[in-house]
C-alpha cells in the first residue's frame, strides 16, 4: 500500500489540507523530490551569495518579520508578565506564525496562489532565526530593543544566548542556525515548486474548486439545506396555516 492510500495518511492530510492545494498532496516523483532537495541545498550553500541573498533578506520581508518578533515580545510582556515567556515569544512568533498563516491558506477553496506567498515568507522568516541563533555566542548584530528605539551595537547578548544556555544548548547555536537556514531553503524553493505545479495543473484545481466544499455545507444549518416549497412562503411562519387571500386563489370558470 501506498502512502497515498493509508487511511492515517488520509486522514491526517484531510485535517492539515481538507482543499489538497498543499504539497503533501502533490503527485511527487523521485526526479521532483530530488529536484526540490537538490535545489534547496544549493540555495542553502550560497545563502549569503548575490544575488541569492535577496531572496532570504529585504526590506519587504525584514520589516514585517520585525514587526512581528517585537510586538510578540510586548503582547507577552502585557499578558503574562514573565520574563521567561516574553523573551520565548518573539523567536517562537518569527518562526511558526508564518507556518500557522499557510496553514491556513490551504484550508480556504482557490487559496493556493497565497501559499505561493506563505511559503516564500515562512522562508524568510527562518532564514531570520538561522542568522539570529548562530549569532548567539558570536554576538555581532546590531541589536534593537522591543521599545523600537532603543538599540545596542555588536557584543550585546541577544534572545538566542538567554534562551540557549539555560538549557545547556549555546555551543550548539551554529548547527542551529544552519538547520534554521536550510528549513529555509527548502520553504523558498517549495515557494517557486508550488507556483508551477499550480499552474501546471491549473485546470486540475479548477476543476477542484467547484466541487461542494464538506466543511462549508457542513456550517449550514440542516434547515437551511432543505428544499423551500411554494407552500412554505404561503404559510404564515408562526401558526403554519395558510392565511386565506381571494387574491391569491386561483380563478375558477363556472
Amino acid at each position: 500500500m501506498g502512502l497515498r492510500e493509508n487511511r492515517v495518511y488520509q486522514a491526517v492530510l484531510q485535517v492539515v489540507d481538507p482543499t489538497r492545494q498543499s504539497p503533501f498532496a502533490f503527485k511527487w516523483t523521485w526526479v521532483s523530490f530530488i529536484g526540490v532537495g537538490l535545489a534547496a541545498w544549493l540555495l542553502f550553500l550560497w545563502k549569503h551569495a548575490w544575488p541569492w541573498q535577496y531572496l532570504f533578506d529585504n526590506v519587504f520581508v525584514y520589516f514585517p518579520t520585525y514587526l512581528i518578533h517585537e510586538f510578540a515580545h510586548r503582547i507577552a510582556w502585557g499578558l503574562f508578565h514573565s520574563q521567561t515567556i516574553s523573551l520565548w515569544a518573539g523567536p517562537m512568533a518569527q518562526l511558526f506564525l508564518p507556518g500557522i498563516l499557510l496553514c491556513l491558506c490551504w484550508r480556504i477553496s482557490g487559496g493556493r496562489w497565497l501559499c505561493v506567498v506563505g511559503w516564500y515568507y515562512w522562508g524568510t522568516c527562518l532564514y531570520g532565526t538561522g542568522q539570529y541563533c548562530a549569532d548567539a555566542r558570536a554576538m555581532t548584530l546590531h541589536l534593537t530593543s522591543s521599545d523600537m528605539l532603543s538599540s545596542a551595537g555588536p557584543g550585546t547578548p541577544g534572545d538566542w544566548y538567554y534562551m540557549l544556555k539555560p538549557l545547556g544548548l549555546l555551543p550548539y547555536d551554529t548547527l542551529m542556525g544552519a538547520i534554521f537556514y536550510f528549513a529555509g531553503a527548502v520553504c523558498i524553493v517549495l515557494a517557486f515548486y508550488s507556483l508551477w505545479y499550480y499552474w501546471e495543473h491549473l485546470n486540475d484545481f479548477m476543476r477542484q474548486d467547484l466541487k461542494p466544499n464538506p466543511y462549508r455545507q457542513a456550517a449550514i444549518p440542516p434547515i437551511s439545506r432543505t428544499h423551500i416549497t411554494m407552500q412554505d412562503y404561503q404559510q404564515d411562519p408562526f401558526t403554519g396555516k395558510k392565511p386565506f387571500n381571494p387574491w391569491d386563489e386561483p380563478s375558477i370558470k363556472k
